[in-house]
């Protein structure tokens, strides 16, 4: 991978959005990218849409665009 990959936009149920993305950083690593409109801390409404919405399909997304077996992806919470 040689440049950034959006690989989705989401609105949570107040309204806040992200758009999260694929970053290279070298060979074969990259990080996750995530531009909120309304920065964290979220919501608690908000917290529960990501934790069951985007951070599940942020994680097939990657799999699907690495080709790489769900088991072996990282899973990112929010601090």
């Amino acid at each position: 991978m040689s440049a950034r990959v959006r690989l989705g936009s989401w609105t949570c149920p107040s309204g806040n959005s992200v758009d999260v993305d694929l970053v290279p950083v070298s060979e074969g690593v990259a990080s996750l990218a995530f531009a909120w409109d309304d920065p964290p801390p979220l919501s608690p409404d908000d917290a529960r849409y990501y934790r069951g919405t985007i951070m599940p399909a942020v994680i097939r997304r990657v799999a699907e665009f690495t080709e790489t077996p769900l088991g072996r992806t990282l899973r990112v919470e929010l601090a």
